[in-house]
């Protein structure tokens, strides 16, 4: 059992580094860090754009940064590799409805059904909200040094909760709000939990012993927390008609026991338009799924679908919004010139009341360019991908078996001088009108590719926007004596 496997890619002529018994490769992951793109590169180069790695003996994991090979996996033979590896090794309750865990028919409705919430008709409805909260985020930076995680962590708090939930919090000035409280424990539960990452190199042996066990990476507290929170959402909006009694139940029950704030029923939020497809699916008309062809039909949402994508929302955007925006800050931080170019472009640009609506996005063309930039040097989403194999099939001279994990190296392809020269450099020029038509879609991946990308890809490149135009509109960020100006990038779990 621990050695058999091992012959795996032997069997398929796919070269790899050699594997140990039992554990497979990864003692080179924890000895390098799959964070560390230079690692990823180094195998890539040696061993070519396909080869095969163990994640432990039981685990082949086949990695492929060909950019051919790559369209054939996204979107080509999209259902021979419809699936996630997360899919089918990390379904827990009560989050087990999120559109992330669901495949096949079940995952194409549901899809369906929630992309018209990511339309841009929909967004666009929302920049006064995001608005708001960069307000905030402004108001909060004044003379002083401080950390750009903890401050667009915030906004990216305050954002998502707004947006996705229809309550306002101060996050920014009141780190001890539940919701904080209990987003950052979801965060830290997994990533400096033992068992988080025994199961994931282990998973054959894990899940069952851990399922047996009743055992949730979400902390229960923070999972009920959540789950009771939506549930009461739900149920306050289809049976409150009256917006004075919703304001009056809130104060004095949701006020106290979860929000610390004030829920106002008329904003358009993520949570309203569930709400909408779970009672009245069809009178839904924009589809943004149009753009990845994604062919379901849309169904009228449980409830448990709705409280289980609403955590989903929550989760996802706040810390992807969060670590794009500080490492935004970070490089135009230390690349004055980039932040002259874009001071000099956001000055231009007419906004009315300070308020950046959709078009004044739309001309802040180099904010973009900055943006894009920064989600090469530092995917949030993953720095690698995956797709599953549901069926026997052959892509080139590959025949891949039905079973296989597809692994596609994110980092190392947005670290590869051949498509990206000088690659650890800042240079958001990368990403001009004419660069990008040159590039293959495939060269840069920070949201996936094909008919399972992120669906909230739209959203998070907003709220980056919205958020950083009104920093730069009243301030020059620069470094403080103690910030470190090389290139940050982690080199461990």
């Amino acid at each position: 059992y621990g050695v058999r496997p091992l012959s795996t890619f032997k069997k398929m002529g796919v070269p790899g580094p050699r594997p140990w018994p039992v554990i497979g490769n990864l003692l080179d992951r924890f000895r390098h860090g799959i964070y560390n793109p230079d690692f990823q590169l180094e195998i890539s180069q040696k061993y070519g754009k396909v080869y095969g790695h163990y994640r432990g003996a039981a685990a082949p994991l086949l990695v492929i940064s060909d950019n051919e090979m790559l369209r054939e996996v996204f979107v080509k033979q999209f259902h021979n590799f419809s699936q996630r590896i997360v899919s089918r090794e990390t379904k827990t309750k009560p989050v087990d409805r999120m559109m992330t865990l669901v495949n096949g028919e079940e995952w194409k409705n549901m899809r369906s059904t929630l992309s018209p919430a990511f339309s841009a008709g929909k967004l666009k409805q929302m920049t006064e909200q995001l608005n708001h909260c960069a307000d905030q985020l402004v108001s909060n930076l004044g003379e002083q040094t401080w950390s750009q995680g903890h401050l667009t962590g915030g906004f990216a708090m305050d954002a998502i909760a707004s947006v996705a939930f229809g309550t306002d919090i101060d996050s920014q000035r009141n780190p001890n709000d539940p919701f904080v409280v209990h987003a950052k424990k979801a965060f830290e539960g997994q990533m400096k939990n033992p068992l988080f990452w025994l199961f994931m190199f282990f998973p054959w042996i894990m899940k069952p012993l851990l399922e047996g066990l009743g055992y949730n990476f979400f902390p229960r507290s923070t999972t009920d927390f959540f789950y009771k929170v939506l549930d009461q959402l739900m149920e306050l909006r289809q049976t409150t008609t009256d917006t004075e009694k919703l304001d009056k139940y809130m104060s004095l029950t949701l006020y106290s026991i979860f929000f610390c704030s004030f829920l106002s029923k008329e904003r358009l939020d993520f949570m309203q338009l569930m709400l909408n497809a779970h009672k009245e699916p069809e009178e839904e008309e924009e589809d943004s799924s149009r753009d990845v062809k994604v062919q379901g039909q849309k169904q009228a949402l449980t409830k448990d679908d709705v409280v289980s994508n609403g955590i989903v929302f929550f989760l996802a955007g706040y810390d992807t919004t969060a670590t794009t925006m500080a490492f935004a800050l970070y490089n135009l931080a230390i690349n004055q010139e980039a932040q002259d170019k874009y001071q000099g472009e956001v000055h231009e640009v007419r906004v009315y009341e300070d308020q950046v609506d959709h078009e004044a996005l739309q001309q802040m063309t180099y904010l973009e360019m900055c943006i894009m930039e920064t989600l090469r040097l530092h995917p949030p989403g993953a720095i690698f991908t995956t797709r599953i194999c549901t069926k026997d099939t052959t892509i080139q001279w590959l025949k891949i078996p039905k079973g296989m994990t597809v692994v596609i190296p994110v980092l190392a392809i947005h670290y590869d001088p051949e498509r990206w020269p000088e690659p650890k450099k800042f240079i958001p020029e990368r990403f001009t009108a004419e660069e990008r038509e040159k590039r293959d879609q495939y060269d840069w991946l920070p949201f996936g590719a094909g008919p399972r990308n992120c669906i909230g890809m739209r959203l998070a490149m907003m709220e980056a926007k919205i958020g950083l135009a009104k920093v730069f509109m009243k301030y020059r960020i620069k470094t403080g004596p103690d910030t470190d100006v090389s290139m940050i990038m982690f080199n461990s779990f």
